[in-house]
């Protein structure tokens, strides 16, 4: 007797190679979830911490780097905020860290950046604010810049974890 998908059933002595297979696929498919959640870790990992990158800012005397967070009274990179599945997790420049610590495979992160100024600092911002001052202010793009490596990143990430 032959069973399903020409895998030899027990009454064939085929018992113990159905179990070997079926033993060796869970073992694959374990590996290979275990795989992909270590690269979306790492690549979110890498992407976060070019993110949190610092540059001094502009009215602490430094210059727009673009892709690096601007430092001044470090408020801009310490209102990270970081939410897992719809639920506000942490809040901090390292906030990410127990975010990607803590999560599984088809988890959805979003990360924000909460201080009133971000928008403003990160895409740049030209013509009058609402008290009358005028502004011609270029971006940082420090999330941008970042988030468009995202494709070289996974596959660096997925290169690393082949075969293991």
């Amino acid at each position: 007797m032959v069973s399903l998908h020409g895998i030899p059933s027990r009454e064939d002595g085929g018992g113990l190679m159905a179990l070997t297979f079926t033993a060796s696929t869970r073992k694959w498919e374990k590996l290979t979830a275990k795989a992909m959640l270590a690269v979306a870790v790492d690549s979110i990992q890498d992407v976060m911490e070019a993110a949190q990158t610092t540059a001094q800012g502009k009215t602490a005397g430094g210059t727009i780097i673009e892709g690096r967070i601007p430092v001044v009274t470090s408020d801009l990179v310490n209102s990270l905020a970081v939410e897992t599945n719809g639920v506000l997790g942490g809040e901090g420049a390292n906030s990410y860290v127990t975010a990607i610590g803590g999560m599984n495979l088809g988890d959805t992160l979003r990360f924000g950046w909460t201080a009133e100024y971000s928008a403003r600092v990160h895409s740049g911002f030209s013509g009058p604010d609402s008290l009358g001052r005028v502004y011609n202010q270029k971006g940082w793009h420090w999330i941008s810049a970042n988030a468009v490596r995202w494709q070289s990143i996974v596959r660096r990430n997925v290169d690393k974890y082949k075969g293991k």
